[in-house]
């Protein structure tokens, strides 16, 4: 039988706490259930209730309401469960559910570079190596992690017991918490499927699929959770996020779970060991395990200046911020010696630099001008990605990083939380290599150049939803999140495709120019960059300027040689154009339209990003083809337009995006196959 619905004014003074893929969850204060003291409201977004089956969604509340108060009780305490179904005020239109509040214990405190922050304990935190959970703070010991999966054994049994497959078991939808015992909390019942039905289609988290094994399986039974079980045993127990080699296994883990993991992983569907199987085996696991917790390593100090090497950042949704310590300002902590020594050397050096920067085009400095390379020690970290890397985008509300991977058709995913790492693939990709982020609906947009679209991925679900036909060749893409529109430069076309998000189609084709390449939006003065490198046999020497309201050229300004790359300054009105041939950066008043002044970098920059905060430019140095590579950063002043370093990175850097929130500098090497994570702001 449905239960009542609840209309939205029923709801109370909601307040935002997170948004997702597919809605957003508020506080709900005006609703009051005996099921949990505080309760949430799920609202589904737009885009996503046309595929919302609301007669299985209605069958979630009803069943937790036939069940006997106490088993009621205990399947709410293991899932946050859907409770009731939430309507419009004035019609019958189903908006979302309510729910549960995650309880308080499936939060943790964990260390990040930018202080100690309060966020939701989500398993995937857990699936790294010692040294990662001591530096974040998790005290996680061996018998600690045979309980979590001792307790998850014991929920996964109880829904599969009420005919419930999680399905999409992965540890961003599962919580844990070390105290005052160890258990664990399912998020995402909706995506849950009851009795052989799911609300919506099901989905499964890249590196988490059991088609990898079985392809053609049946998604979300009882089987396929069995299946991922396994693969958070070992990934647990290894350290690892993303390993399916028993192998990776340590010494010490006992020979009946060892078994286990090797079985679940390699038997056929129905004869892989249930979750309550594994009971006794972990039990006895966790009860000759050692109860040792990891502690972090000192920090590393650097041979000459003796500071700690930068630790690698974080970002994200988390509640609000428990302040670090105060800190004297660095400069009051160096020696009064050290500092004079210090001045003297700076003047030399700006001096030195102020040399090598133009304020007339018409005497460009000598086409692959380099200056010295400074200590590798800025890198704090490089990670794998996939195959000739081009774009770089960094999504704040999801604390996610993407790359695009032009040649093996996919995008890489990295977590800049928990370290891990995922890849996203799908038949849209065709040489995916210009990124951007619609914070405004949580989506990533990637072009793909090698059949004239726009892929469109959930940035947190990490799926493929929607595909929008634009020019040949789209090589740039910029979002304009408050207009929910993206400008996309298609290379081969000469134009540039005005792109609706909210109906994700083509509003307006507007010639630009030859070969446009980079792009990037302006708010302030409704103005959209457009970087016009032109053909190889005659290149370009302008950034075209589109009025994003008359959909028009209205202008053109002579820059560099070829130029590439577009970023904008919104703070100061200004906008940073690479020139590839040139080796320079032409620095743009965006009001007045006007070149003030011209920096000499490395040779053939391409990437170009502006770090607010600490009034710095990144320019990625690629080389040119008759030019070694010199695999380097530039890093400019913006305050006085001076390049102030040079920061060695992979091989053929291409793309570069800024964290906001951590200071952390993301760069693609697109020869390497890597991506460089460079520390800023004294991280």
């Amino acid at each position: 039988m449905a239960q009542q619905r609840l209309k939205r004014g029923m709801l109370g003074a909601v307040q935002k706490l997170a948004s997702g893929g597919q809605g957003v969850v508020y506080l709900a204060p005006g609703v009051q259930m005996a099921h949990a003291k505080t309760m949430v409201f799920k609202e589904y977004k737009s885009p996503v209730l046309p595929n919302i089956r609301v007669d299985v969604l209605e069958d979630m509340p009803s069943y937790l309401e036939s069940l006997p108060f106490n088993e009621g009780m205990e399947l709410l305490k293991r899932a946050a469960w859907p409770c009731r179904l939430v309507e419009e005020d004035h019609s019958a239109t189903v908006l979302g559910f309510v729910m549960p509040a995650i309880p308080d214990e499936f939060f943790v405190d964990m260390v990040t570079v930018a202080g100690t922050r309060r966020m939701t304990a989500e398993f995937q935190h857990l699936l790294n190596d010692d040294v990662y959970l001591a530096k974040r703070g998790i005290p996680l010991s061996d018998r600690a992690r045979y309980e979590l999966l001792g307790d998850a054994a014991e929920a996964l049994t109880l829904l599969h017991r009420h005919h419930i497959a999680v399905g999409d078991l992965s540890p961003k939808n599962l919580l844990f918490s070390l105290r005052p015992e160890r258990q664990v909390y399912f998020i995402d019942c909706d995506a849950m499927r009851m009795r052989s039905r799911s609300v919506s289609d099901q989905f499964e988290t890249p590196d988490w699929e059991v088609r990898t094994v079985s392809a053609g399986e049946e998604l979300a039974t009882p089987q396929s959770d069995a299946y991922k079980f396994a693969l958070l045993v070992l990934r647990l127990l290894a350290g690892h996020q993303s390993t399916r080699d028993p192998d990776r296994l340590p010494a010490g883990v006992p020979t009946a779970v060892r078994q286990l993991v090797r079985t679940a992983l390699s038997a056929p569907v129905g004869q892989r060991p249930r979750p309550a199987d594994w009971l006794q085996a972990l039990n006895a696991a966790a009860a000759g395990a050692g109860t040792r917790t990891p502690v972090a390593p000192p920090p590393v100090v650097q041979p000459r200046t003796g500071h700690p090497r930068p630790q690698q950042a974080g970002g994200g949704y988390t509640p609000p911020l428990i302040p670090s310590p105060r800190r004297n300002p660095w400069w009051q902590r160096v020696p009064l010696r050290v500092r004079v020594i210090g001045a003297i050397a700076a003047v030399v050096v700006v001096a030195g630099l102020l040399t090598s920067i133009t304020s007339s085009e018409d005497d460009p400095p000598r086409a692959g001008g380099s200056l010295p390379v400074a200590a590798p020690a800025a890198v704090n970290t490089t990670i794998p990605v996939g195959v000739q890397p081009w774009g770089v985008a960094v999504d704040t509300g999801t604390a996610t990083v993407f790359a695009t991977n032009s040649l093996s058709n996919s995008v890489s995913v990295y977590d800049t939380e928990t370290g891990a790492t995922a890849s996203i693939t799908s038949p849209d990709f065709a040489k995916p290599t210009a990124i951007a982020v619609d914070s405004a609906a949580d989506l990533v947009l990637v072009t793909n150049a090698g059949n004239g679209s726009v892929s469109v991925i959930g940035a947190r679900d990490r799926a493929v939803v929607g595909r929008i036909a634009v020019g040949a060749g789209p090589y740039g893409i910029a979002v304009d999140p408050a207009g929910r529109t993206a400008y996309v430069t298609n290379f081969e076309a000469g134009t540039m495709s005005v792109v609706d998000l909210r109906s994700r189609g083509v509003v307006a084709t507007i010639p630009v120019g030859s070969h446009p390449y980079g792009v990037a939006f302006d708010p302030a003065t409704r103005s959209v960059f457009v970087a016009i490198a032109g053909p190889p046999e005659s290149v370009d020497r302008r950034v075209a300027v589109v009025d994003a309201v008359a959909l028009s050229v209205v202008t053109s300004i002579r820059v560099g040689n070829q130029p590439w790359g577009v970023a904008v300054d919104t703070d100061t009105g200004t906008a940073y154009v690479t020139n590839h041939a040139d080796g320079t950066v032409s620095v743009i008043d965006t009001r007045t339209r006007a070149v003030t002044a011209t920096v000499r970098v490395g040779a053939g920059p391409v990437g170009v990003a502006v770090d607010h905060a600490s009034r710095t430019v990144f320019v990625t140095n690629h080389g040119l083809d008759d030019v070694r590579s010199e695999n380097s950063v530039s890093v400019i002043d913006s305050r006085d337009s001076v390049t102030t370093e040079t920061i060695r990175v992979g091989a053929r850097p291409h793309g570069v995006a800024v964290d906001p929130a951590a200071g952390q500098v993301y760069v693609s090497n697109f020869n390497g196959g890597t991506m460089s994570v460079l520390g800023n702001r004294g991280r």
